[in-house]
């Protein structure tokens, strides 16, 4: 949810007239990778709502979640934090805008272009995800059994190799530091946190049950450097099968087209079988730059 106080600025009329510029939608030709994409909206102001307008980070400009006309599906978060319901609505309107200068000056160049959506659809709860297509509310389905056992394995071979290069670049004074330093990534159950990694369970093709996992890991650094962040794909027998660079918050699956085949419902879009592989959306792991260094938090909210 770190994204959402960054979003604050792109949905106020005020601040986005004063400071992002808007372009002619450029009509980029639709691609497989439209079908992951996702937005996210913030409603503002809560005492007069209105009609909800999506914001959907895209650097190059070729991905957006959708034409005008074409149906998505907004996931509600009434208390901003807990998914709820899921409604319809179609894209009424489709501008690709750029951030202003100050922001990228801010963040190091790192806040992203993309695209706003206006949606025909009544106010939104403090927090919503859009995704392309029609979903139910998604469902939190059991990780096959032998993922948390067996799955551990690879998960602490990539732990280690994360651990190596940000040993390699702290480079602990003493052994005491390296102590502090090995403990912090590791924890104190010594499992890099996979123990409580949250696994939601996935229908996969040929009638298959995977398991879908995202993590945070504790490589935390003074001189900018992110934070190693993946999201996992592993069959039922804890082997991964697909991973991608960045962190999401998942909340289920959904069968949109009745195949027997799942997508994944995430804060940055879906993540779905393409008939040949696990496709993933596009993750800005840098969003909590633009929140904390740019837009001051709401009141009562630290990011």
């Amino acid at each position: 949810m770190k994204s959402v106080v960054a979003l604050i600025a792109l949905v106020s009329p005020v601040v986005a007239s004063a400071q992002a510029r808007f372009q002619p939608d450029p009509r980029p030709t639709r691609t497989a990778e439209w079908a992951v994409a996702g937005a996210q909206v913030k409603q503002l102001p809560a005492r007069s709502p209105r009609q909800p307008m999506a914001a959907q980070f895209d650097s190059l400009g070729l991905t957006p979640l959708g034409s005008v006309g074409d149906t998505v599906t907004i996931f509600y978060f009434p208390d901003g934090a807990n998914l709820r319901r899921a409604g319809l609505a179609r894209i009424t309107g489709r501008q690709r805008y750029l951030p202003p200068q100050s922001w990228r000056a801010a963040c190091d160049q790192l806040a992203h272009p993309g695209w706003m959506f206006s949606l025909s659809a009544p106010a939104t709860s403090a927090f919503a995800v859009v995704v392309p297509g029609v979903h139910a509310v998604p469902a939190a389905r059991e990780a096959p059994p032998l993922v948390r056992q067996a799955g551990a394995v690879p998960f602490r071979a990539w732990a280690d190799s994360v651990w190596k290069v940000y040993n390699d670049r702290i480079k602990p004074a003493t052994e005491r530091a390296y102590a502090f330093l090995w403990y912090s990534f590791f924890r104190d159950e010594q499992d890099a946190g996979w123990g409580k990694t949250k696994l939601w369970g996935v229908r996969g093709p040929n009638g298959r049950n995977y398991a879908a996992f995202s993590v945070w890991m504790r490589d935390d650094s003074k001189d900018g450097t992110p934070n190693t962040t993946a999201t996992w794909i592993m069959d039922g027998w804890g082997i991964p099968v697909a991973r991608a660079t960045g962190n999401v918050d998942i909340y289920g699956t959904s069968d949109s087209d009745g195949d027997g085949i799942d997508e994944v419902v995430t804060s940055s879009g879906l993540i779905r079988w393409n008939g040949t592989q696990w496709v993933f959306p596009t993750v800005y792991s840098d969003e909590p730059c633009l929140a904390r260094r740019v837009l001051p938090p709401p009141p009562g909210v630290r990011p």
